[in-house]
């Protein structure tokens, strides 16, 4: 089941049982249904591929709307819409498309279009590719979602020159783009970027990494503009509206003006629609008497959102923001309405919230936090009651007094106030244990889970007597819900997709012990400046930290680096900065390559313990229980023949991880052990032909062949002779660029082995 599935049951579970006990809210059940209904719908619909495009399609002309041109480094990514191609001189299919910038000037082309483009393009077409990793984020799936059936890898270009019309002068899109132009022109960089992301939803203008903070304290929903946004802003209008002697009746009929206005400025954005359309309709049954409750109103806006965009029900985004704000009326109606100190009732609601928000962020990013109970009491006061009432209100000023002293003056001292914020939520973010790791956790506990959590919340609302006894429920499904993943009687091996690189993780049933060896990486190339990309992803940010946390890990007990290389050990200082390595295991003389010398360094301050290791002649050197190191005997370079080669029983399998060991280092595995036995082999470099020969093939005889390497990468590995020679022994071969992130999983009681198996990602 998705995510949207689990939605949909929440709220249906939820309301039937009130429908039970009050017989009312009719309206809300239905919605719930037709929730249900939309999310099994359009879990079938996504995936049926409806695109009249054809792969052999060269040209195409397109029309893109430029707020949708997003511009990092030299890449130009856009959403557009093809109008016509050779194969078909009428059609109207969307499309992603992305374009490599060959130039500076061509780049600040691009930046300053503000008017939808006309555009005549070459290039290929591609299919959307599957996660490659158990639990990754998958691509194909969230553009289908958008209805977005091919992927545009443009070659050239060319915008077809066409005025500005008044017309589309008036479009909101058009308007936006100048407000944003006129923000960053007008403001420092620092209040430009708030004042954006505060008053127009631009959340692209702040930072990767100040984003993540304020995502890891549990408070990145104040820089979305929702409910909190829209009523201070209502409230300040309405007030000064009356205060200038407007009658209410003028007022409201403004306000049907110029909230729509504003929604459109800020392009609509889930929150947005739903604080914008629940405040219209509000207002107008407040203005006609009608009788309109506040779950009512949260129905009607639930219900027209989903008849918009159905698809949107399997956005992280719009789950939070209906849940949330529906349990908020829920609660505010009863528990939340009685008599409290301010601060006690607001930690109340920060609480509640956190639990109610658990299952959602757990399944889509394995983690929450749960510092945000306490920061929300500092932050939402800030947000609310400083830096709104200044942005709003220097954005007014800047007409007036643009380029003054005054001016200049209030901005410096609103970029200290930000710079401060930023500290403070940097630092927060940065405590130990602010985030707490869930995994993927399964079906049953996860309904487990949301069952108390309803239990729960009904107790709160009704008064029950049994309310010690749901809280001691909940924190006990609570507990097994966070510790499932950490502590899973599952055992399991991963060679881990990572593309043209080395990454396996080790999990120890029951928690004894996580290990991984290697952590892939990949080579930077120099680029001028303009080149460079404001928010880059990386192995460590797109693949190998989102799989150790959706396995349920926050630390790895061991981190061996078989050798110097950057694509087995590129990833690892960025891991470290967010997954806690207790160890971290290299053969002796790998400090010899700079670049891994400094990320060792930067380890050992942080508390890693360092240990160089290396195999002994006389007896297998051991490092853990499953693990012995084989190799190297003597001290090296941290070349491909100096690499680390561990040898152990895992399941009821042998296993052999040999780096990127070359010909000349297998001649002395042969020589040095000449009856080892191995049932799975993880192929060295990648299976080159430098590699795997024949020889040493002959005496380890594999049932199993693991070969990581990119799909189509230059290096063309693996090589045809040595998949040849795999095929001779009748080793079962499993490749990451075929068969994406392969794994074996098994349960191991005792000294008994139960339900074990070896399955891939993509076949």
């Amino acid at each position: 089941m998705t995510a949207g599935h689990w939605l949909s049951l929440f709220l249906l579970v939820f309301f039937l049982i009130r429908l039970c006990k009050t017989g009312k809210r009719t309206l809300i059940i239905g919605t719930l249904f037709f929730v249900l209904l939309t999310s099994f719908v359009t879990g079938i619909h996504q995936w049926s591929n409806q695109t009249k495009l054809l792969a052999e399609e060269q040209t195409f002309l397109m029309e893109v709307d430029a707020d949708e041109l997003k511009i990092d480094g030299n890449q130009i990514q856009f959403y557009g819409v093809i109008k016509a191609t050779g194969h078909h001189p009428k059609i109207s299919e969307k499309v992603i498309t992305f374009y490599t910038l060959s130039s500076l000037k061509e780049k600040e082309d691009w930046q300053a279009q503000a008017a939808n483009l006309k555009i005549k393009l070459t290039g290929k077409l591609t299919v959307p590719e599957k996660n490659r990793n158990q639990f990754q984020f998958n691509y194909q799936q969230f553009l289908y979602r958008k209805r977005i059936h091919w992927i545009l890898k443009a070659e050239t270009i060319q915008v077809i020159e066409q005025p500005v019309s008044f017309k589309e002068k008036l479009n909101f899109n058009y308007i936006r783009s100048t407000l944003l132009n006129y923000v960053d022109k007008t403001m420092s960089v620092k209040t430009a970027q708030y004042m954006k992301t505060l008053l127009f939803a631009e959340m692209a203008s702040l930072d990767q990494a100040t984003m993540q903070s304020f995502k890891n304290i549990g408070i990145v929903h104040l820089l979305s503009i929702s409910g909190l946004h829209i009523q201070f802003l209502l409230t300040g209008l309405i007030y000064s509206f009356w205060r200038i002697g407007i009658t209410k009746e003028t007022t409201f009929y403004y306000m049907l003006v110029i909230l729509p206005v504003y929604g459109s400025l800020t392009n609509w954005g889930t929150s947005v629609y739903r604080a914008v359309v629940m405040s219209l309709i509000l207002l107008v049954s407040s203005h006609f008497k009608w009788k309109m409750s506040n779950l009512d109103a949260w129905s009607w806006t639930m219900l027209s959102a989903l008849l918009i965009d159905p698809y949107q029900l399997y956005s992280v985004g719009f789950q939070l923001s209906y849940v949330l704000s529906l349990t908020l009326l829920i609660l505010s109606q009863t528990f939340l309405s009685r008599s409290r100190p301010a601060l006690v009732n607001n930690l109340l609601i920060s609480f509640i919230l956190m639990l109610v928000s658990i299952p959602i962020l757990s399944f889509h990013f394995f983690e929450f936090s749960w510092i945000g109970v306490f920061a929300n009491l500092l932050f939402v006061p800030i947000f609310a009651w400083l830096l709104l009432p200044v942005l709003i209100g220097l954005f007014f000023l800047s007409f007036f007094l643009q380029g003054s002293l005054i001016f200049s003056g209030i901005v410096k001292s609103l970029d200290g106030i930000l710079g401060m914020l930023e500290g403070t939520v940097h630092w927060l973010s940065n405590r130990p244990f602010a985030m707490i790791v869930t995994g993927r956790v399964p079906l049953f506990l996860t309904s487990l889970f949301i069952l108390s959590l309803l239990y729960f919340l009904m107790t709160l609302e009704n008064k029950k007597r049994k309310r010690r006894y749901s809280i001691g429920l909940l924190f006990v499904v609570l507990i097994t819900f966070v510790a499932y993943q950490r502590y899973s009687p599952f055992g399991e091996v991963i060679l881990i997709d990572v593309g043209q690189g080395d990454a396996v993780l080790i999990k120890e049933p029951f928690g004894r012990g996580n290990y991984l060896i290697d952590t892939g990486g990949m080579l930077a190339f120099e680029k001028e400046d303009w080149e460079e990309k404001e928010k880059p992803t990386s192995v460590a940010s797109r693949t190998l930290i989102p799989v150790l946390k959706a396995h349920g890990l926050s630390s790895l007990d061991q981190v061996f680096i078989t050798h110097g290389d950057e694509d087995h050990m590129g990833a690892l200082e960025e891991l470290s900065e967010t997954i806690q390595i207790k160890e971290l295991l290299f053969p002796a003389g790998t400090t010899n390559k700079a670049a891994f010398l400094q990320t060792v360094l930067k380890l050992k301050s942080t508390g890693t313990f360092i240990q160089e290791v290396l195999a002994s002649t006389k007896k297998r050197s051991s490092v853990n229980q499953s693990l012995s190191v084989l190799w190297p005997f003597v001290p090296g370079q941290g070349e491909n023949n100096d690499s680390m080669v561990l040898y152990g029983k895992i399941g009821s399998f042998y296993w052999l991880f040999t780096g990127d060991l070359e010909e000349e280092g297998e001649k002395k595995i042969v020589q040095h052990y000449p009856e080892l036995k191995v049932d799975v082999l993880k192929v060295g470099h990648h299976g080159s032909r430098t590699s795997s020969t024949k020889p040493f093939l002959d005496l380890i005889n594999p049932q199993k062949a693991l070969i990581s390497c990119g799909l189509k990468n230059r290096y063309r590995h693996p090589d045809p002779d040595v998949l040849l020679q795999l095929q001779q022994t009748n080793a079962h071969i499993y490749r990451t660029d075929l068969d994406g992130a392969v794994h074996y999983r098994y349960i191991k009681i005792g000294e008994h082995i139960y339900r074990e198996k070896f399955y891939t990602i993509l076949k």
